[in-house]
């Protein structure tokens, strides 16, 4: 399904292409905007911070991969040698031509500080779920394909699969059970991972988010 988003000052998450480093570091020296400044006072490049790369939005490169059924050296090529023993290349077993990196952005799209920022339009059946969306992923996806190799995981604890993967504009959106994987502050580290190809083998697209980092007003926001 496609859905349109809204147009509004505090929906472009393009604007983080006016952010300065310059303007970065006066951000950060003054401390976290988002728990010091009510949300309707949030200027533009903060709201763009917010929506590209703060605790809630994680830069990524996705790796897209041509073909992955064909892992083995092909007739007539050589594998190279070390020790006695084939191994990959520099980009491992899949030739370097069928791997092609481009930027995404991850943001956790279900945590209050992005909802109140960017008003972010969630079909009604994430409702109860984290809601996690990839922005910027080239090509035509196939929403069975991500949501089969779409997990949700916390060291020491169950992966959890995608319920539901939908498309917003361009835009992916995964949601995940907050029942089956209940996080806390005092856990270290969040994986979303999305893997790809025919044995879900391959990385598409993977980004850590930190729980103690994603407080806002002394709560954790997920």
């Amino acid at each position: 399904m496609v859905l349109m988003d809204t147009l509004t000052r505090r929906n472009l998450l393009g604007l983080g292409v006016f952010l300065t480093p310059g303007l970065l570091s006066s951000i950060a020296a003054a401390g976290h905007f988002w728990d010091s400044t009510p949300a309707s006072q949030w200027t533009a490049a903060e709201i763009a911070e917010l929506a590209s790369k703060s605790p809630w939005s994680k830069p990524a490169m996705a790796q897209y991969r041509a073909s992955l059924e064909n892992l083995a050296p092909q007739p007539g090529s050589e594998p190279e040698q070390g020790r006695g023993e084939a191994r990959g290349g520099p980009c491992g077993l899949v030739p370097c031509g069928q791997i092609m990196p481009g930027e995404v952005t991850v943001i956790w799209e279900s945590a209050q500080p992005i909802r109140e920022a960017l008003h972010p339009v969630i079909p009604p059946q994430f409702n109860g779920r984290y809601v996690i969306s990839i922005r910027g992923l080239e090509g035509t996806q196939v929403l069975d394909k991500l949501e089969a190799g779409a997990e949700l995981s916390v060291k020491g604890k169950p992966a959890t699969p995608a319920g539901v993967v939908a498309q917003r504009n361009n835009r992916y959106l995964f949601g995940f059970s907050k029942e089956l994987l209940p996080i806390t502050p005092g856990d270290k580290e969040v994986l979303f991972i999305v893997r790809t190809g025919p044995d879900l083998k391959g990385t598409l697209v993977r980004a850590t988010f930190t729980p103690k980092e994603m407080l806002y007003r002394g709560t954790l926001a997920m």
